[in-house]
């Protein structure tokens, strides 16, 4: 067998057919030629023109092994052509119950009985027939089997072809795609006999079972764990994707796509490529600063699948996942991801109220080998309704540097880098130095929403295309909102340290909310604030939980993130930074939807809110009254009850260092009530209660 290394000079030997051909150099197996790359990358500036090798274990004319790629640049011919196979691996699920979503790196290069594609771009197929699937099991390094279809529900690796290698099984039944949709019914079946243009997206569920070949790196297929990092290895095999290509999506409607070439994809470039309007400076592969022109096809943001892998079921009411949500944050930098929130569903494919969990926290700037993601469309398109993807957006970045493949399989390895191997010149640094973090709202103690800020000094207080991203949003919820719109779960807000960053909280039942600050970068402020406008309470969410709790109702214009307090004379708390403002004089006539806050910290032994935490609030019911002890013989300054409305029931002023305050509570309608009280240093505690009556 003869093995082609890839040398410049390759190149322009070749290049009388293409610039970069490969062709067997004899009519038998043993004549069969390739490129083998290791680690590294191929840079072709125009076409690439592969010819089959003979060999029945579809031997590919280039072999990309080690997470090495193939990128291409934007010569005159950027059609690639031939019978021959690219190969190159990718991992997907080890779990026949779990979706990832796909975007194939190449097409079928041979229709069946072996006419070839015409130039160009070819199809995604998946069919089990020799030449007309993309879809392989690696048999060694260099080769490969064909994937078959189930035709039941569960993907297997069960059974052995005659040289005893496992046999893969992909469940078609799973195979999907979506374009230009709306709704849960504009999913159409790509099947076993489907085929897909270049450049569009599908599901596909994983396999059980185990695969113990040795594709020829150490280590197995699949060894049927869940969490060692390995997944199933798969092989797309067939002609490379290249240049531009252009998918369908209506305005604010839906299109499942992902990234269409064998090399990695700046998700940044192409996200701002395609939204907004005027132009931006980009840095190419060869480090040649390029004006890009923008056109407003869509919004800017990229929403990934995730989901709970342990739910082991095909039933779509069993379902607890969501979309992660990803923003360029309106430059070629670190961009920002916050993780989806998993709902459940029912089997209409609508939310059932109380999820369960959380996804995890990708990198998701480059767009790895085969990941597929959703894109919604603008409301304000201009120029038609089709996104391009172009050279110009290919990249080397392995995954772990900024790129993240969905498997359930890598969870652990999602963590950010330092660094980034690759060639494109703008990725060397990933820090862009701009101010960032993320908030978790803990929502009744049953699932979290991640809420995500970047002060972005070319940002506005107003939308920024591909910057401020929304996500499809719960009965109970945290979003902020922008232009008096709620629903936005990233937010790229101005480099203004007294700002307020809105924020709507929606609650369909009285509901318990949990703020806390948990990642920052870059950060200079010393303090974030939840601002409650209606009581002047500030929580320091940056070094403390806040416990929220509230009326059922939609609360707007009430709840703000800010980064400095405003002074109050009145209230003695000037120079105090750190304490929350007497809310004792809170309006009798507020809002029905708004009660009266509760904070619980992470306890601090020489913090304020330890002193808080020395008192305990109880209801006795058997008495008919409120029970406040004080231990410590704190002095308290005033102690108000409010019923669940909002509605101020009655407030008691210097009170003193009592170590017990009794309040009759016998006079009063069964009932959730909230109790406050304030010390005389300014600090403020709340709790609910239940009074029977």
């Amino acid at each position: 067998m003869k093995q082609l290394f890839f040398l410049t000079l390759f190149l322009s030997y070749f290049g009388v057919q293409a610039q970069l051909y490969v062709q067997p150099s004899g009519p038998s197996n043993a004549d069969a030629s390739f490129v083998f790359v290791d680690d590294t990358f191929i840079y072709v500036e125009q076409d690439v023109e592969l010819q089959s090798n003979a060999n029945v274990l579809n031997e590919s004319s280039i072999i990309l092994r080690n997470e090495a790629q193939l990128l291409q640049g934007n010569g005159a011919d950027q059609l690639n052509k031939g019978s021959g196979y690219l190969s190159m691996f990718q991992e997907g699920t080890v779990n026949a119950w779990d979706y990832n979503a796909w975007t194939s790196p190449v097409g079928i290069p041979t229709e069946i009985g072996g006419a070839i594609m015409p130039d160009g771009n070819a199809r995604f197929a998946f069919k089990p027939i020799t030449g007309r699937v993309v879809f392989f099991a690696p048999v060694s390094l260099t080769q490969a089997n064909t994937v078959f279809g189930s035709g039941g529900y569960n993907g297997t690796t069960t059974g052995t072809d005659g040289a005893n290698n496992s046999m893969l099984n992909i469940a078609s039944y799973w195979l999907w795609s979506y374009r230009s949709g709306t709704g849960y019914a504009n999913w159409f079946h790509i099947a076993e006999a489907g085929e897909l243009e270049a450049g569009y997206g599908f599901t596909m569920k994983g396999i059980n079972g185990t695969d113990t070949t040795d594709a020829g790196d150490g280590r197995p297929n699949n060894n049927g764990n869940l969490t060692d990092g390995i997944g199933q290895r798969y092989d797309f095999r067939g002609r490379p994707n290249n240049g531009t290509i252009n998918i369908e999506i209506g305005a604010s409607q839906q299109t499942l796509t992902g990234n269409p070439y064998p090399s990695a994809l700046d998700l940044d470039y192409f996200l701002l490529q395609n939204s907004g309007t005027g132009d931006f400076v980009a840095t190419d592969i060869n480090g040649t600063s390029t004006t890009v022109t923008r056109s407003d096809i869509i919004t800017g943001t990229a929403f990934f699948w995730d989901s709970n892998p342990n739910v082991m079921s095909h039933f779509v009411e069993d379902y607890q996942a969501g979309y992660g949500t990803y923003s360029p944050m309106l430059s070629l930098g670190d961009g920002m991801y916050v993780n989806a929130t998993f709902y459940m569903y029912d089997e209409n494919g609508a939310q059932i109220p109380g999820s369960v969990g959380n996804g995890v926290t990708y990198n998701r700037r480059f767009a790895p080998v085969g990941q597929g993601f959703f894109l919604e469309g603008s409301a304000t398109q201009v120029g038609g309704n089709m996104a391009s993807f172009t050279n110009n957006q290919r990249v080397f970045v392995k995954e772990g540097n900024n790129s993240d493949f969905r498997t359930n399989e890598n969870e652990d390895d999602a963590q950010p880098v330092v660094g980034v191997t690759t060639y494109y010149p703008d990725a060397n640094n990933m820090d862009d130095g701009m101010p960032r973090f993320k908030i978790g709202v803990g929502i009744n103690d049953t699932y979290s929403r991640e809420l995500g800020v970047v002060l972005h000094r070319y940002a506005t207080a107003g939308y920024d295309v591909a910057g401020d991203a929304k996500n499809e949003g719960l009965g109970t919820d945290v979003s902020f909102a922008i232009d008096d719109e709620k629903g936005y779960v990233i937010n790229a807000a101005p480099q203004d340290e007294f700002q307020y960053i809105p924020i709507t909280i929606d609650a369909e039942t009285p509901s318990e909310f949990r703020f806390k600050v948990h990642y920052i970068e870059n950060f200079e402020y010393t303090s974030v604030y939840l601002l409650d406008k209606l009581t002047e309470t500030y929580y320091d969410i940056l070094d403390e939980d806040a416990l929220i709790s509230l009326a059922a109702g939609e609360h707007s214009d009430r709840f703000a993130i800010r980064f400095t307090r405003d002074t109050n004379t009145s209230d003695g708390n000037d120079d105090d930074e750190t304490a929350d403002q007497d809310s004792s004089n809170t309006d009798n006539t507020a809002s029905n939807n708004e009660v009266e806050d509760t904070i619980v910290a992470e306890q601090d032994p020489f913090s304020g809110d330890s002193i808080l935490e020395s008192f305990s609030i109880l209801q006795n019911n058997q008495l008919g009254r409120l029970e406040i002890t004080n231990p410590a013989s704190i002095d308290l300054e005033n102690v108000t009850l409010f019923d669940i409305a909002g509605k101020k029931i009655f407030t008691e002023q210097q009170l003193g260092t009592n170590a017990m305050y009794t309040f009759p509570t016998n006079n009063l309608s069964t009932g959730v009530y909230i109790v406050q009280f304030t010390t005389e240093g300014g600090l403020t505690k709340a709790r609910k209660i239940s009074i029977t009556n």
